[in-house]
């Protein structure tokens, strides 16, 4: 039993987020239509997360849509500050560090404060 898709065209979908908007229900716009309520929630929170964006058409939901101008901006924007705050971050961590540091370790005989127990043998042999 092959069930066909259903496909709605753009400006359907906003026509109905349209009258959304103006104050009409989702049950009302829904029967007028002829569509489920659901889909219509789900269109609203496409229209709403993306607004003039939304409903880009068959075959390009999975691309990331164009962004304006703005949106760059904005996203750059808001990547500046977040490597202000790490920079910021790295900073404190390397001043309470400096200020912190831990004992040098020392390489060779001097460094050892206790001495084996043991004695060596002559020749290396075991009584």
């Amino acid at each position: 039993m092959d069930l066909a898709r259903r496909i709605y065209t753009r400006e359907l979908k906003m026509a109905a987020m349209r009258e959304i908007d103006d104050g009409r229900t989702v049950a009302e716009v829904a029967r007028q239509l002829e569509l489920s309520p659901k889909a219509l929630e789900r269109w609203r929170g496409e229209w709403r997360a993306r607004g003039e964006l939304a409903f880009p058409g068959s075959g390009r939901r999975g691309l990331a849509a164009e962004l304006t101008e703005l949106q760059r901006v904005a996203e750059l924007e808001r990547k500046i500050g977040q490597l202000t705050m790490e920079n910021d971050f790295l900073k404190k961590v390397l001043a309470h560090l400096r200020a912190h540091q831990p004992p040098a370790v020392v390489a060779g005989a001097g460094s050892f404060s206790k001495r084996s127990g043991k004695r060596q043998e002559q020749g290396g042999r075991k009584p």
